[in-house]
């Protein structure tokens, strides 16, 4: 069985993102984008990604097609078939960031997932990350063997461990 997406994580920051609409789902994309440090741009300016929050249907379909001439990646908010990257619920837990997906086909779905998991996920994990991260010289002395590593910091991180 294949992927039918690839999960990626994307550094926006400072970079440019096309945002096209108006109301609350363009708003919510807005607060998204904002979050993540992406330069927020209209139609007119060179990016490689767009999210098209348009209501009317003649117009994002027009809109969505001028943005896949050029070569850009579309989101295109409630239209799933037209989406080349969909847009997760998301975990944020500092460092570490959980995104829930479902190809676009049931945000409430996601967003449910995503509730569940804040509620299992430790508000401190961020801090755990960045204490491994702080200790990887240490950990890559006590373990020169990439393969002893992960196994050791598997069962330090295990239930019990």
């Amino acid at each position: 069985m294949s992927l039918a997406s690839l999960p990626l994580f994307v550094r926006l920051g400072g970079r440019p993102v096309i945002l096209l609409g108006e109301g609350e789902p363009a708003e919510a994309k807005r607060r998204l984008l904002d979050r993540a440090g992406a330069q927020v741009v209209g139609e007119e300016v060179p990016a490689a990604l767009a999210i098209v929050a348009i209501e009317d249907e003649d117009a994002a379909q027009a809109a969505i097609a001028r943005l896949k001439a050029r070569g850009v990646l579309v989101n295109a908010v409630d239209r799933p078939a037209a989406c080349d990257f969909t847009l997760p619920a998301i975990v944020e837990r500092g460092p570490v960031i959980v995104a829930i997906g479902t190809g676009g086909v049931s945000a409430g779905l996601a967003a449910a997932l995503r509730q569940r998991l804040e509620t299992l996920l430790p508000a401190g994990l961020g801090r755990l990350a960045e204490g491994l991260y702080a200790a990887r010289t240490g950990l890559r002395a006590r373990f020169p063997d990439g393969a002893e590593r992960r196994r050791a910091i598997g069962a330090a991180l295990s239930p019990g461990g």
